[in-house]
């Protein structure tokens, strides 16, 4: 009977730090002015490793909010043991995409990303970036080949298309 109780303590405690992850807020502030960003989009998706040997990247759960008036949004969570770290991605026109994954425009590697409410600090967009450089960060930022992101990939291309476009035309005009 002891031997039952442990093992179900221990399969508790295992269950409870390993693909479990509680409903959060999130706030998005402007990261000079730290005021709230209303309207921005916040995506997040769970993927799982399909496959022994060659293995795929699939979807589990995808979900988008838009922030209110106070910067915040509400993002509900997941329990599934085979779900990978969820992948953030927050985009907001005249912003840098945030992703959980890396940090524009140098491609570093984020490592300050967790699973719990916090604040979002987003980036201006500086006229020294690039529209080409940041369009490659965003498909990046939100594994855009699976999942349903149409909110968030509607927005920067309504807002980035244009840009990007003038920005390729005018380098393939400079190399000829």
């Amino acid at each position: 009977m002891k031997l039952k109780i442990i093992y179900l303590v221990l399969l508790c405690f295992f269950l409870s730090g390993c693909g479990y992850y509680r409903s959060m807020t999130g706030t998005v502030v402007d990261a000079e002015t730290l005021k709230p960003i209303e309207g921005a989009v916040v995506m997040v998706e769970w993927t799982k490793q399909v496959g022994f040997g060659e293995y795929h990247t699939e979807s589990v759960k995808v979900i988008e909010a838009v922030t209110d008036k106070n910067g915040r949004a509400s993002l509900e969570g997941i329990f599934n043991l085979l779900v990978d770290s969820p992948t953030v991605a927050i985009y907001k026109p005249g912003y840098v995409t945030w992703s959980s994954r890396a940090i524009f425009p140098i491609h570093k590697m984020r490592e300050d990303f967790r699973w719990e409410s916090q604040t979002f600090k987003l980036e201006r967009f500086k006229p020294e970036y690039s529209y080409v450089e940041h369009e490659g960060f965003f498909s990046s930022a939100i594994r855009s080949t699976i999942g349903n992101k149409k909110l968030i990939r509607k927005i920067f291309d309504d807002a980035e298309r244009e840009k990007f476009i003038e920005e390729m035309h005018n380098r393939s005009r400079s190399e000829r």
